[in-house]
């Protein structure tokens, strides 16, 4: 395990003339691996921007904004701008389509499967929170057999591998064009709902 993800930070970092997006998030795993980390991370426009630019493209990120589009669609076009959240989508990585997908963005390769929560702040702009949590049940590929363990406040050193919570957040403007995308993707990708495609 640990000699595979060495392997891909190598090749990673060779992609970049400058340090990956991902690599805030190198310590915190190996924290985590070794029962060092904390129990939850919040990473922010300001606090790691390359990071968030990386995960604004994910793929499940685009779905679930198309989703949300979709959603505010009837508001937008009767022109009250009344925005409904969006909680909970549900963005599976997909093992194998997830890997081809992110490729050597580790930003999307070492968050897998997350959940994307859409807040409305005003008119013109939205709040995106994506949460995640790194559990062994995930490291493993969801195997039934591999029990999670729950952080435990009452002591400082951890066991490995022990839940952590992720939230990566930043904020969009609402763009009209993206409304007439989600349509033009109706009629262009009929066969699957929420493609992300130019999102």
């Amino acid at each position: 395990m640990r000699f595979i993800f060495s392997l891909i930070l190598c090749v990673s970092q060779q992609l970049y003339a400058h340090k990956p997006p991902a690599s805030p998030l190198y310590p915190i795993v190996w924290k985590w691996l070794k029962g060092k980390a904390d129990s939850s991370y919040t990473f922010t426009e300001t606090s790691h921007p390359e990071l968030v630019k990386n995960m604004k493209d994910a793929f499940q990120v685009r779905r679930a904004r198309e989703f949300w589009y979709n959603k505010n669609m009837d508001s937008f076009q009767q022109g009250n701008f009344n925005w409904l959240p969006v909680s909970d989508f549900l963005g599976r990585f997909h093992t194998v389509k997830g890997v081809y997908r992110s490729g050597f963005d580790m930003v999307e390769q070492i968050l897998g499967g997350f959940t994307v929560h859409i807040q409305p702040i005003s008119r013109d702009s939205v709040k995106f929170k994506v949460y995640d949590v790194k559990s062994r049940w995930s490291l493993f590929f969801h195997l039934p057999f591999v029990q999670n363990i729950a952080f435990d406040r009452t002591k400082t050193r951890q066991k490995p591998m022990t839940n952590t919570e992720w939230t990566i957040e930043w904020t969009e403007a609402v763009s009209n064009h993206l409304f007439y995308q989600r349509k033009l993707n109706l009629l262009q990708i009929p066969n699957r709902p929420y493609s992300g495609h130019n999102f």
